[in-house]
């Protein structure tokens, strides 16, 4: 659950802030963003970090800078949930949950995505600059996704 707590609109396009938690085995697929600097500060709880190919824990306090371009994904790997701030900069990431997500109604359980939810989410991100990881060369300079 995600919660756009300041918009890019209110900034110039400079900043966005948004507040998210992140349930048991919650957490993004391997992602990029081409134009925006990420920091994901973990509020309360505990998530994993994965910059590139360096693992991180990271605990309440602990902030993960993400430059431009950058792999990257976490996910909570305990059983309880985790508060987690992301801030992005240059702003506009934060259309992305606006625009790909679903309005979170009281006492509602959250959905699960299917499979033309996620195509949509990466149609949407896409517009963002929030693409997948490029494609890797294998040693026969086969392209794989």
């Amino acid at each position: 659950m995600y919660s756009v707590t300041v918009h890019g609109d209110s900034t110039g396009g400079e900043i966005s802030l948004t507040d998210g938690w992140v349930p048991p085995g919650g957490g993004p697929p391997p992602h990029r963003h081409l134009h925006a600097i990420e920091l994901i500060y973990v509020h309360t709880g505990t998530i994993t970090v994965i910059i590139g190919d360096t693992e991180h824990t990271a605990v309440a306090g602990d902030t993960a800078v993400i430059t431009p371009d950058t792999v990257h994904w976490f996910q909570n790997r305990t059983n309880k949930p985790a508060r987690v701030l992301f801030v992005f900069t240059r702003a506009g990431i934060e259309e992305f949950f606006l625009q790909a997500g679903t309005p979170a109604l009281p006492a509602i359980a959250v959905p699960s995505a299917t499979a033309a939810d996620n195509a949509a989410a990466a149609e949407i991100g896409a517009r963002f600059g929030l693409v997948p990881p490029p494609p890797t060369t294998t040693d026969d300079d086969e392209v794989t996704p």
